[in-house]
């Protein structure tokens, strides 16, 4: 039995960076500054966004692995 580990190419971090960023940024203005009555879920959802960029940079640039496949 081999293991073999898959990850993103590196251009995928970048390419969704450009997706992602504007996303959170609206979200996070309309959390903070819009008429929404909970703030603070504004900001959990910004951390769970910015969790997802990181695992992303990572799993592009083959520090973690998307998935193993054995053989």
């Amino acid at each position: 039995m081999k293991l073999r580990k898959l990850y993103y190419p590196k251009w995928f971090a970048w390419f969704m960076l450009v997706i992602l960023i504007p996303m959170l940024l609206v979200m996070e203005y309309e959390a903070f500054f819009g008429k929404n009555a909970y703030p603070l879920m504004g900001a959990v959802v910004g951390f769970m966004f910015a969790a997802i960029i990181v695992m992303m940079f990572l799993v592009s640039y083959r520090k973690v692995p998307l998935m193993y496949i054995e053989r």
